[in-house]
């Protein structure tokens, strides 16, 4: 299930390569110690996470939250962390999204990280928080004290990981994070000049974007999806801009360009395994300089159908534009700028499914 990258036209610097991924989807909730379950204080927290695409592995870099012997100390230690970030750093919470002990225990750590995507919350763990999550372990796992790293660790954080990356991540691969190369699933470090989560972390995550125990591990534990999905379109003139700033993206970018009455298309090209109907989805940013009738056209089997989506709402998720019969092989999708001028379509995201 490792990311691959095709790159439909090369040589031109107005081009950006389509980016198709290996699927998975997530694996089962394993047993989490909620916010109630450990007395959390009310958040403040109003920023919305949007769409959650980076998992980031850190460690609290305390010794003492090590010395845990039962699920109530730990308790104990989430409280303590939360004060701290709280009174001391001056944020809205605790700054990350899930919080494992040595012995094997998940904490639910910032507001809304257990429930639906609508309710997750911008995290303030490595200085980027841009679209990921943050899942922290209690200790201090880098030289001079590196504790170490337990099984039971280990397996919890692979579970919690596994469960909570949304259907369509992959583990493998990497992109633009923040104006550094980071995996989709990636320690604090890369990003940062801090040494978390230590050493004795790294050694299971390594520097293989497409490999290593942790990625492996996360990877086994989900489900694989026959959704193929395709982040970035090909083709089009210079008037199409790659942009990062959306915070609702699918991703580490996207193209958008101006709406006006010329033929100016750009292409999103997926490699479908089999011929058969497949449900077509969207994903862009939303914003009310978007258009509201961008004209998404579906080359099937049958000829060509054009859809015209909304995309000044229903940003940051996948919106169907039809079921389609396609034969195997490499199918397309466009997207048009020729609609109701004024406005900007982005070109971000295609899924067949």
């Amino acid at each position: 299930m490792k990311k691959t990258s095709l790159a439909l036209i090369a040589g031109a610097s107005l081009f950006v390569a389509a980016e198709l991924t290996a699927q998975t989807v997530p694996a089962p909730q394993p047993t989490i110690c909620n916010r109630a379950c450990w007395t959390a204080r009310a958040s403040t927290c109003t920023t919305s996470l949007g769409s959650l695409t980076r998992a980031i592995i850190h460690h609290t870099g305390n010794a003492n939250d090590y010395l845990v012997t039962t699920i109530n100390d730990s308790k104990s230690k989430m409280r303590g962390t939360q004060n701290y970030h709280m009174d001391t750093q001056g944020w809205c919470d605790i700054g990350y999204h899930f919080v494992v002990d040595k012995l094997g225990n998940i904490f639910e750590a910032r507001v809304g990280s257990l429930g639906a995507s609508s309710g997750w919350k911008r995290g303030a763990h490595d200085g980027v928080n841009s679209n990921s999550m943050g899942f922290s372990s209690f200790g201090y796992y880098h030289p001079p004290t590196s504790n170490p790293v337990t099984t039971a660790l280990l397996n919890s954080m692979y579970d919690v990981i596994a469960w909570r990356m949304p259907s369509g991540w992959s583990p493998y691969g990497s992109g633009s994070y923040g104006g550094y190369t980071a995996g989709t699933l990636d320690g604090h470090r890369r990003v940062s000049t801090s040494t978390c989560p230590g050493d004795g972390w790294w050694t299971y995550i390594t520097d293989d974007f497409n490999g290593g125990t942790v990625r492996n591990a996360i990877a086994t534990r989900r489900g694989a999806s026959s959704a193929v999905i395709v982040d970035g379109a090909t083709g089009g003139s210079a008037s199409w801009i790659t942009a990062t700033s959306a915070t609702d993206k699918y991703g580490s970018d996207y193209r958008y360009r101006g709406t006006e009455s010329v033929s100016d298309a750009v292409t999103f090209t997926g490699n479908l395994p089999s011929t058969k109907t497949y449900s077509v989805s969207a994903w862009w940013s939303q914003g009310t300089n978007r258009s509201a009738s961008a004209p998404y056209l579906i080359d099937h089997s049958g000829g060509t159908a054009t859809v015209n989506a909304n995309q000044q709402a229903n940003g940051g998720k996948w919106n169907v534009l039809g079921s389609y019969s396609f034969a195997s092989g490499n199918r397309t999708v466009r997207l048009s700028c020729w609609t109701t001028t004024g406005f900007v379509v982005i070109a971000d995201a295609v899924k067949f499914e």
